[in-house]
Formats: structure tokens, C-alpha cells, sequence
């Protein structure tokens, strides 16, 4: 049986519930959450995004937001919070999450019309990569990106960026990535999206308590 969701109007008036696969075929607005992991080593900052697994439908094995799913029909915005441990293994509160409020966005991929109300938040984690459990079939790998360099590359200043991590090939293997990466490597959006995730992230390292998507 296909997912359930809530969906809305373009002022996010509730209207109904449909399945996920009516929604997407309807250009309904549905909600999501999105989950940007961002790390302090001491001596470096970076931003984390996992690679989409070989078998996702849309974008294989690019890089994405760190963990990210649907809300489904009845759940709020911190039910989101359960993505974390379902795509990374890990459990962590929400009240350690730092909300940057809504983005709304509409894309077309194929013959489905995905528009979504994203719940975007941030949060510090500095555990190593290789301690998180990544879900077999949907995440692929685990990369982290230096946050001057992704400010460099999503601003346009350099074509570029280094990222290091791990991700798993068909086999099964763990195997170690050290490599650079353009931005058509990344899940297209249509407004800046990764360099605003960066900036913010950056005001958050600088203490800066006004943030916002």
C-alpha cells in the first residue's frame, strides 16, 4: 500500500490526504524535513551529505541533503526527527535541532510534479562518519565538505570541492572517497538552496543566534 500524506494549498491550508504516489502525480503540496549535519572538528567545519543509494528512482548515487524524508498523513514536523536513525543510525533530540523554518519548492522530474513545503533544520554532530549506520537500498554513502569550500563552489567562485567520506559499492564494501566534485554531482534545485545551508551554517559556527532558510 502506498505511503499516506497530508496535503495543502499554496498557503499551507490543510485540504486532504492522498497517497504519496497521488500527490506526486498531482503536484499536490505536501511536507517534508530536511536534516543538514554539520560537524566542528577544532580545526576545520564541514557540512555532511549522503549519496543517494544505486536503486533510488530519482538522482542514484548523487549527493543530498544529509537525511531528509516525507511527512506522512497525521505527522507533524518533529516526527520528521525519526529520518535521522531510519537513513543514519543515530538518535538524536529534537531539541538539539535548529530549525530554519519552511522552504517552499516545485520540480518537475519526469511525469511527476514534486511540490513540497521543506521543515529545514540544522544540527551539530561531531561523531566520525564511519560511526553512522547508513539503511541498506537508500543511502549509499556518507561525505563531508569543508564549509569554505562549499561556499566557494555554491557561490560560483570556484568549479570544484573536496569532499572525503565513505560510501558502499554493490558488493557491499565499504570504500574510503577522497575526491572532488562539480555541482551537477548534487541533487539539482532551482533557488540556492546548498549555498544558503552553507551560509547558515556559517553564522551558526559564529554564534550568530539569527538564522533562517
Amino acid at each position: 500500500m502506498s505511503e499516506m500524506l497530508d496535503y495543502f494549498d499554496d498557503k499551507m491550508n490543510y485540504l486532504g490526504t492522498a497517497s504519496r504516489k497521488e500527490v506526486h502525480q498531482k503536484g499536490y503540496w505536501h511536507q517534508t524535513f530536511h536534516c543538514w549535519i554539520i560537524r566542528n572538528t577544532g580545526e576545520e567545519q564541514y557540512i555532511l551529505f549522503q549519496r543517494r543509494g544505486p536503486e533510488k528512482k530519482t538522482f542514484p548515487n548523487t549527493l543530498d541533503i544529509t537525511a531528509a524524508g516525507h511527512l506522512a498523513a497525521g505527522e507533524s514536523k518533529e516526527d520528521g526527527l525519526r529520518e535521522l536513525n531510519e537513513e543514519l543510525g543515530i538518535n538524536a533530540k529534537y531539541e538539539n535541532l535548529i530549525y530554519l523554518g519552511i522552504r517552499m519548492s516545485s520540480a518537475r522530474v519526469g511525469d511527476k510534479l514534486n511540490q513540497e513545503f521543506a521543515h529545514v533544520y540544522l544540527l551539530e554532530s561531531n561523531i566520525p562518519l564511519e560511526q553512522y549506520k547508513l539503511q541498506a537500498d537508500e543511502v549509499g554513502g556518507l561525505v563531508q565538505m569543508k564549509l569554505q569550500d562549499g561556499l566557494d563552489l555554491f557561490s560560483g567562485r570556484i568549479e570544484k570541492a573536496r569532499i572525503t567520506g565513505y560510501q558502499i559499492d554493490d558488493a557491499g564494501i565499504t570504500n574510503t572517497v577522497d575526491t572532488e566534485i562539480t555541482i551537477g554531482e548534487v541533487i539539482p534545485r532551482i533557488d540556492p538552496y546548498y549555498y544558503k545551508v552553507f551560509i547558515m551554517s556559517e553564522r551558526y559556527f559564529e554564534g550568530n543566534k539569527y538564522l533562517s532558510i
